[in-house]
């Protein structure tokens, strides 16, 4: 994968909010994306992207276990499957994600990457999330060094901080990403700035519970000194188990 992008239907991801007894529940939906953006690089072109998540939340604790895909309208163009667990405790969420890449059933190494994940929002009035992204179970060329182990080249890792505000009825997220140390996964020689956007999105919500959300973005990758633009509009809906 050429990673260093943000996910566009992210916008569309249902939050997970604390309640006071134990609920499960399950989000079921898709977005329709003119281009599917992932951590500062355009993947693929227009895309449909189906999601089915299931949520268990009690008190200030949360947890999901979700399967996401992407399917895209151009022939022979990039194709993922994607496996997720996330656990929330108040502000403080981990969460590990198998990306699987192009046929998901063939050699388990050759086309899967888990992704840890730390996150940390500083709180509700002031929304601005800091997160740590690691690929876990790859070993990277030159991740051996003089027959040292490079842990920085053997885990490589993406940081971002984002802030979220809404103005009247418009969400938005700006965003900054980075690349602390050199990668062959990212494609990077040395530290790099290789995200900055911004996304403005609303969701409508239907009294049958289903919700519609749309976004635009635009990002710029410094690193590569290229620019990206996408739209998306999906539709979800949850069912109390």
């Amino acid at each position: 994968m050429i990673a260093c992008a943000l996910l566009l239907g992210s916008v569309a991801t249902t939050p997970l909010r604390a309640q006071e007894s134990g609920d499960w529940s399950m989000t079921v939906g898709a977005d329709a994306v003119s281009h599917y953006l992932w951590r500062g690089t355009n993947l693929a072109g227009p895309s449909i992207q189906p999601s089915a998540y299931f949520d268990y939340e009690k008190g200030d604790w949360a947890v999901s276990l979700g399967v996401w895909g992407t399917k895209s309208f151009l022939k022979n163009d990039y194709n993922e499957l994607d496996l997720s667990v996330e656990a929330s405790w108040r502000n403080l969420t981990l969460s590990l994600t198998d990306y699987g890449e192009g046929e998901y059933f063939g050699p388990w190494q050759d086309g899967h990457f888990l992704d840890f994940g730390l996150s940390y929002t500083l709180s509700e009035n002031i929304p601005v999330t800091f997160s740590w992204y690691s690929i876990i179970n790859q070993t990277f060329e030159g991740s051996m060094d003089g027959g040292g182990f490079d842990w920085a080249t053997a885990f490589p890792s993406y940081f971002e901080v984002a802030y979220d505000f809404s103005l009247s009825v418009v969400d938005f997220s700006i965003v900054a990403g980075l690349l602390p140390y050199s990668s062959v996964y990212y494609e990077n020689d040395d530290f790099g700035i290789c995200n900055l956007h911004l996304t403005a999105g609303h969701e409508f919500e239907f009294n049958h519970g289903g919700t519609l959300p749309v976004a635009a973005q635009v990002m710029y990758n410094p690193m590569w000194k290229e620019f990206f633009w996408g739209v998306s509009v999906g539709y979800y809906f949850s069912i109390d188990l």
